[in-house]
């Protein structure tokens, strides 16, 4: 039975390959549209942990958010893989503190970031978008450092202080690229725009006071009648709209 991600890349006829950056491979779906704007798309989490104590063989998630709500996107689109998702938990590199405990950390985002100036490289882009759902929010957060051409980032349900989140539901500390550490020294004029539930209850809003406050320019918005992984779909169009080449 094929993973619900190659469902969706099938049906959307998305590009399939796979690209080395010389530390990792990753999954890359492409919409191939002419443009010169190009908006990267970074998934969630999916299952590191199974029942919060076994670690996972295979993070790829089952419900993949962001590739649904990129069936909608009308411009160059991709969907970037995480190191070691998507079937490649067992690929040169990989193993399982890379999806857990170091999800977020400077290995991962570099080579995210590698991946991403390749591929506008290869594209010809001239202006780069970053959103990311879940954890994929903090990836991208922590890509605008190394991002070439990046003019906007917007997250969905993002987890910005996952400090804070491991508190909140006594999980064991992350070693991660906290977005809330570089977030008072950016002075660049990257857009920012983080789109949050009320009723969220894996990344309450409350938790990322902190990042906001450091963050001047950092647009937020908390919306309602959704979840954590559902009912974004109503606030996509809106989402769309109040992106740079959306």
């Amino acid at each position: 039975m094929r993973p619900e991600w190659q469902k969706l890349a099938i049906e959307q006829d998305l590009h399939n390959r796979r690209l080395d950056t010389g530390r990792f491979q990753h999954l890359i779906l492409e919409k191939n549209v002419p443009g010169a704007h190009l908006v990267f798309y970074v998934e969630g989490d999916g299952t590191p942990w199974i029942r919060d104590s076994r670690v996972a063989v295979d993070p790829t998630p089952t419900n993949p958010v962001l590739l649904r709500l990129m069936e909608n996107s009308a411009g160059a689109s991709v969907y970037l893989g995480r190191p070691c998702y998507f079937g490649l938990s067992t690929s040169k590199g990989c193993e399982p503190r890379l999806w857990t405990f170091d999800r977020y950390g400077r290995e991962i985002v570099e080579s995210m970031c590698i991946a991403a100036n390749e591929i506008a490289s290869q594209h010809g882009a001239q202006t780069v978008q970053l959103i990311g759902y879940s954890g994929g929010g903090t990836i991208v957060v922590g890509m605008r450092a190394c991002t070439d051409r990046l003019v906007a980032v917007t997250t969905i349900a993002a987890n910005l202080d996952p400090r804070a989140w491991t508190e909140f539901h006594e999980y064991s500390p992350l070693n991660d690229l906290s977005p809330l550490d570089s977030a008072a020294t950016r002075t660049d004029s990257v857009s920012e725009t983080h789109w949050q539930c009320r009723d969220d209850h894996i990344v309450p809003p409350k938790i990322t006071d902190a990042y906001f406050a450091a963050t001047m320019n950092a647009r937020r918005r908390i919306v309602q009648s959704c979840s954590h992984a559902s009912g974004w779909k109503q606030y996509w169009p809106e989402i769309i709209v109040r992106s740079p080449g959306g």
